[in-house]
């Protein structure tokens, strides 16, 4: 099934990039996770209407990603495969709220494009800032920051049992698609639409007996609901975390709280 398998080696593609060297991979992952926490927030408390509350905030994960050395390749990688969803759900806002917004020359911009648009670019915000992430700190020590507070450990183990075992369910997945092939007409290019429910209900139930038969091997293995860290958490927190910190989340209050967009733009045009 190409398309699964594509996303299999675009997560195996992230984790390649993650044993990088540069300054931002050697920041403690604590802050690299609490600044993307935060960045995630901000982005998701601004209002639907303000699109352009947004721009300024696309500034974050390109200087991430620059300073990184991380392709934009490989943000889209991520940012792809989540969009046509949110597309589908924004495209309701454009049937429901008609009523236009403002005048944009001769065309009448609706509060349910502006409410799309918002939802399609926080998206891309949100999943990059993820896959900046995750690419730029190793998994292991993503995994060890995860579960070393108390009250993200539940959480941070369930992180790290659907990132080990993907493949798993790609591997199900894949093997249900070529049966389906077989027994199926020449020329099919993809599950028929009456055939769907049928094809997840069996990888539903496929998925559970293989998920009984994998935590039957990790009980085997003295597995008792806890996560054994291969890698530890780097015990020196040096003034670069502690600026890194400090910088976004003052960035992250200005672009909040003051539309820097229309900002620039009242500077441009009053020159």
């Amino acid at each position: 099934m190409g398309a699964l398998e594509r996303a299999q080696d675009g997560i195996a593609a992230i984790e390649r990039l993650s044993r990088g060297s540069s300054a931002v991979h050697r920041l403690h992952p604590a802050a690299k996770t609490l600044v993307t926490m935060a960045f995630i927030i901000t982005v998701v408390s601004v209002p639907p209407a303000s699109v352009s509350a947004l721009l300024p905030f696309i500034l974050y994960p390109a200087a991430l990603a620059a300073a990184a050395g991380i392709p934009v390749r490989a943000l889209f990688a991520g940012i792809v495969p989540a969009l046509p969803f949110i597309i589908f759900f924004g495209a309701s806002n454009l049937v429901l709220m008609r009523e236009p917004a403002f005048m944009l020359g001769p065309l009448a911009v609706t509060r349910g494009a502006l409410f799309c648009a918002s939802l399609v670019v926080k998206t891309a915000l949100t999943v990059s800032a993820a896959t900046l992430l995750a690419a730029a700190t190793p998994f292991t020590v993503l995994a060890a920051c995860l579960t070393a507070p108390r009250g993200l450990r539940v959480f941070g183990l369930q992180v790290i049992l659907t990132m080990r075992y993907i493949s798993v369910l790609v591997d199900e997945a894949s093997s249900m698609w070529t049966a389906y092939r077989l027994r199926s007409v020449r020329g099919v290019s993809g599950v028929q639409f009456a055939h769907t429910g049928p094809f997840l209900g069996r990888l539903l139930v496929r998925s559970f007996d293989r998920a009984g038969r994998v935590y039957s091997a990790l009980l085997c293995r003295g597995f008792n609901g806890g996560y054994h860290r291969t890698a530890s958490l780097p015990v020196a927190w040096t003034k670069l975390d502690s600026f890194y910190i400090t910088a976004s989340l003052i960035f992250f209050a200005i672009a909040r709280f003051c539309n820097l967009a229309v900002l620039l733009g009242q500077l441009v045009l009053w020159r």
